[in-house]
């Protein structure tokens, strides 16, 4: 337990510089660099590392954070994410005969959504030139803070487990218990930037159903993240933070967070 205090307490430290220069370059290189760590933990736990889809995927992880900070043509995306879906097909004609090509397809998908994924950390970030930096906090805490409501309710009333397969630990009490945790922290949330940013517009029932949407999504990613575990036989993709496994088992949640509030944010706007 004293070991995932501290690891939390340094993580969130680095992620406070990270965001004190969240208009800067420094928040698409942060982004980019875990994201490759991401792919290499994800490739490492499929034994894909060899591959020639790993070298796209790293290609991915460092071109999706600068090219929302410096492209602005949907039709560069769409290259991109055909040229990496061409090396998928050429790199399974490749090696057809000793592919997986079910772990191989899924390892594949999950590379090309954590790239988008994790550069919409950068769209939510440039969304909103006065209330970007908030709606991102707000992005990692929906992620997050979710899973810590979740363990609490679990751990007191948990009696029904949710996906005892993938997830022994989960239970349906602690999964109410997370939504109930983000729809809350989310309206808390609203209420405080319309206290202190009396300009912000804050829909209350937009923040709640924000607050839903993230904790079914956070709980998906996780879930998702682990199905791919249990195939590859691994405890943790890795252990770049200790006591809380590696980048991926840290930012699964993330990874289908971040798009759904990228989305919202560029649709409707939040604030």
């Amino acid at each position: 337990m004293k070991t995932r205090i501290i690891t939390a307490v340094v993580s969130l430290a680095l992620l406070a510089v990270v965001l004190c220069f969240h208009s800067t370059i420094v928040l698409n290189i942060a982004v980019a660099a875990l994201t490759a760590v991401m792919m290499f933990e994800l490739f490492r736990a499929a034994k894909l590392l060899k591959s020639i889809l790993f070298a796209g995927s790293l290609c991915l992880s460092l071109f999706f954070p600068f090219a929302v900070r410096f492209l602005s043509m949907s039709g560069i995306y769409l290259a991109v994410i055909f040229a990496y879906i061409v090396l998928y097909a050429l790199d399974v004609f490749i090696g057809y005969e000793k592919t997986d090509v079910g772990i191989y397809s899924t390892v594949a998908l999950y590379s090309l959504l954590i790239s988008l994924a994790m550069s919409s950390l950068c769209v939510i970030e440039a969304s909103s030139e006065k209330y970007g930096l908030l709606i991102l906090i707000l992005t990692f805490c929906g992620a997050w803070l979710d899973d810590t409501g979740a363990y609490f309710a679990g751990t007191f009333l948990g009696k029904h487990k949710l996906c005892p397969k993938i997830s022994p630990k989960k239970t349906v009490e602690g999964f109410i218990g997370g939504i109930l945790t983000d729809v809350i922290l989310f309206v808390i949330f609203g209420l405080v930037v319309d206290l202190v940013m009396v300009e912000a517009q804050v829909n209350y029932i937009l923040m709640a159903f924000l607050g839903a949407g993230c904790a079914l999504l956070g709980v998906t990613g996780d879930l998702f993240a682990s199905v791919i575990k249990r195939h590859c036989d691994v405890k943790d993709y890795g252990n770049l933070f200790p006591g809380h496994g590696g980048a991926l088992d840290r930012f699964d949640s993330v990874v289908f967070v971040a798009p759904f509030m990228a989305l919202c944010s560029c649709s409707f706007g939040i604030f």
